[in-house]
């Protein structure tokens, strides 16, 4: 199967000969930015943006999933060129296929020619490049994008007939490069490459007065429209004919030349608090010393705050010596909550200027300059950082294939594009170990105090979440102030109900809260509710599942959702399936669930979430089918099968514990009763674990004034309070238990609060017989409590 695919004049695609149609539109909207990019990964962002601009539709992202199908649909045997990469798509195609692609060849082909003084043969080849235009590009396609991309390769065009026409020149046909660049200039007439090749054709000719001319008349032109003067190049080229010198072009110097001897030492400062990682160091040491005489590509990801520059910028000085040429270092301030991203382009700029190429000689366009970036690094050992990067995408541009360089990048997101595509290895960086993040603290505080409490040290690392920025944020507050204790510091974290109100600071870069939030706000629609989600599930982690009940979504969104989340660290994937947040970004992801989620949602996905974990709780314990029938859940709500019942309740035991514990002004209490109703029976020979369920059923069941709930909640309480030793409050509990079974009337009722008194009482025989009996009196079916 082969592909014909021109950009150069309206947009066509033929597949093994046969022409394709596309939908006008967005379709060919994304065709396009697919194919100007080919053979690179383009990601979801980037195609939201060139599709829709400023002017986002709902849920985007699914938009674009759903036009790249119909594309696939459309390349029929030709669909798989269209290849999926994590959240980015990639158009794969060979050189032969695409007519842009051809002319990048049969320029670098001309340019061969060129260097080895073969002028005709240069002269040939681009004129072959500038016949696979057939008329303005992508003229025929509607929108901004397409416009944008139609321009620039019309402007390569231009770039490609004037080094056609210099070619010509030195070839010795000036007079028809004369008639020619007129035709042009009627056109372009204040383009001043095709001036000075005007003037040189003119000079070659004998005509210099014309060339003269040509100058005066763009000189006033430029500065009537812009007030500006001739560049350099002109300028000169208009003394050596005044002087009658050859109006031969400066011989064209190799990209070594344009740079001086400069060896950059960009690295910023590295702090000698730097601890632990001794595990990631080693890996980036044995991917250096693999890479041996080859380019090294490596990557460290991780959530914000974790470490990754402070890792990466540690490890360069520690390997420094090893790259004689110097070392680079940008932030490309990827996710960077004050600034931009760096655009590749000015960043290849930077560069250039710290490996020594003059300001005049920088090129101007992105192309150019990654070639002349690549061109200079070729002869030399560099080490290059790139620092907090936006995704692969956003590095891909700078990457070099210099023998003996290394380049390290960091990034929040995953980087698998480079992983895949580039063969980047790659070092994820997760939270410090407790006996590190300890020793981060201690270095902060000052060894003497912190061996004084290491309890309280201990506390305070725990309290963090062993998260690298808040440890040092609260290590240099506590060393700024020698007169609280280490004690009281723990005390005050460990009290306060959302760490990050105590760990703020004016500098953004230091605060988790803008830290996190410079993450969050580059979220779709659908991907930052799944995110604020996380505030509201009680934690540690969840299903897939679990999140298409939260979000009222069928099980892919969710999936989509936690995908894309956790390719840019903002949940973590663990074994078996499930998905969690650190500490400090789920108090993040509740303040985001509380500002910017509607109160009826809230109070929506609050009982879809009790709905989805009590129904299957119901199904896997069998115990619970006699007491009371959950019903049918609530539209939205994912009904899970559960296969293996206590491998179920083991994984998500401190959910449902947590589930007890739900805002009340969510209205779920009757929810939240049956959740403790079931739990408080598989807690029987737990006392501890059977006060912890039923403490907060029975809050749920008194808000509710149910009789029947309260009884069974009190009964439950004098059983657990009495295997714990407290006969007095076991005692008041049976009792209120019986008011309750009373006022309610039901003999299931009555016969549950005598079970409970007996059992609360020491009367261990008694109270399993009544067991036993109530076990075969079901609850009356009129009035069992049921779920709405």
């Amino acid at each position: 199967m082969t592909l014909d695919v021109r950009l150069l004049g309206p947009l066509e695609v033929r597949v093994d000969g046969r022409p394709v149609s596309f939908p006008r539109g967005n379709a060919t909207t994304i065709l396009a930015l697919l194919l100007d990019d080919a053979g690179r990964v383009i990601s979801m962002g980037g195609l939201v943006s060139g599709v829709y601009g400023d002017e986002l539709p709902l849920d985007p992202e699914a938009q674009i999933q759903n036009t790249v199908g119909v594309l696939r649909r459309q390349l029929g045997s030709a669909r798989g060129r269209i290849e999926t990469v994590g959240r980015a798509y990639r158009f794969r195609i060979a050189e032969t296929e695409l007519d842009t692609l051809r002319c990048k060849a049969k320029e670098s082909q001309a340019r061969t020619h060129r260097r080895e003084g073969r002028s005709d043969e240069a002269a040939a080849v681009l004129r072959e490049a500038l016949a696979e235009w057939r008329g303005p590009a992508l003229a025929d396609l509607p929108g901004r994008a397409a416009g944008a991309i139609g321009r620039r390769l019309d402007e390569y065009r231009l770039i490609l007939l004037e080094q056609r026409i210099d070619a010509d020149i030195d070839s010795g046909r000036a007079p028809a490069a004369v008639e020619e660049l007129r035709q042009v200039l009627a056109v372009h007439d204040s383009r001043q490459r095709l001036v000075a090749l005007l003037m040189r054709a003119l000079h070659a000719c004998g005509r210099t007065a014309e060339a003269l001319d040509a100058f005066a008349a763009l000189k006033e032109r430029l500065a009537d429209a812009l007030g500006a003067d001739p560049n350099r190049e002109l300028v000169e080229l208009h003394t050596a004919i005044l002087r009658d010198q050859p109006a031969e072009p400066a011989p064209a110097e190799p990209p070594e030349a344009i740079a001086t001897a400069a060896v950059p030492a960009m690295l910023p400062r590295t702090t000698r608090r730097f601890t632990g990682r001794e595990n990631e160091i080693l890996a980036l040491d044995r991917f250096l010393t693999d890479a041996g005489a080859e380019s090294g590509l490596a990557a460290v990801t991780g959530m914000g705050g974790v470490g990754k520059t402070a890792l990466a910028v540690s490890w360069a000085h520690r390997v420094a010596h090893r790259f004689p040429d110097g070392q680079l270092y940008f932030n490309l301030r990827g996710f960077d909550p004050s600034a931009p991203g760096a655009r590749p382009e000015d960043v290849l700029g930077e560069a250039l200027a710290a490996l020594g190429v003059p300001a005049e000689r920088l090129p101007a366009g992105l192309d150019e300059r990654a070639g002349l970036y690549r061109t200079i690094l070729a002869q030399r050992r560099v080490l290059i950082v790139l620092d907090n990067a936006r995704d692969a995408a956003h590095v891909r541009p700078l990457l070099t294939t210099a023998p003996g360089s290394f380049t390290i990048v960091t990034s929040r997101d995953r980087l698998t594009g480079l992983d895949m595509s580039e063969g980047a290895e790659v070092v994820h960086l997760g939270l410090l170990s407790e006996a590190d993040a300890e020793a981060l603290l201690a270095r902060r505080l000052g060894p003497e105090r912190a061996a004084d409490d290491q309890a309280a040290v201990h506390r305070i690392a725990a309290a963090c979440g062993r998260l690298p920025l808040a440890l040092t944020l609260v290590g240099s507050w506590s060393a700024a102030d020698p007169a609280l204790t280490l004690n009281s510091l723990a005390d005050r974290l460990a009290s306060t109900g959302n760490l990050l109100n105590v760990l703020v600071t004016t500098d953004h870069a230091s605060d988790p809260r803008a830290v996190f939030d410079s993450s969050y706000q580059l979220l779709g629609e659908r991907d930052a509710l799944a995110f604020c989600l996380f505030g509201l599930h009680p934690g540690p982690s969840l299903t897939p599942a679990a999140l298409a009940s939260l979000m009222g979504a069928p099980l892919a969104e969710a999936r989509a959702a936690l995908a894309a989340l956790a390719q840019i660290n903002l949940v973590d994937r663990f074994p078996g399936g499930r998905y969690g947040v650190h500490g400090l970004m789920r108090d993040y992801a509740a303040e985001c669930f509380a500002d910017e989620v509607l109160e009826a949602e809230r109070r929506a996905a609050a009982l879809r979430m009790l709905e989805h974990y009590l129904v299957a709780a119901h199904r896997a314990d069998r115990r619970a089918t006699h007491r009371f029938d959950p019903g049918p859940p609530a539209p939205g709500v994912f009904t899970e099968l559960v296969v293996d019942a206590p491998t179920w309740f083991s994984a998500e035991h401190a959910v449902l514990r947590g589930l007890l514990h739900v805002d009340a002004g969510f209205g779920t209490d009757l929810r939240v009763w049956q959740l403790g109703w079931l739990l408080a029976e598989r807690s029987l020979d737990r006392p501890e674990a059977l006060l912890a369920v039923q403490t907060p059923a029975l809050a749920a069941a008194q808000r509710r004034g149910d009789a029947f709930e309260q009884a069974v909640s009190l009964g439950y309480l004098g059983i657990a309070q009495h295997a714990l030793g407290d006969a007095d409050a076991a005692r008041a509990s049976v009792e209120g238990a019986a008011r309750f079974a009373e006022r309610d009337g039901r003999t299931w009722t009555r016969g549950f609060a005598t079970y409970a008194a007996a059992a609360a009482s020491g009367r261990e025989r008694e109270a399993q017989t009544l067991r036993t009996r109530l076990a075969a009196l079901p609850v009356d079916h009129r009035d069992a409590p049921r779920l709405a």
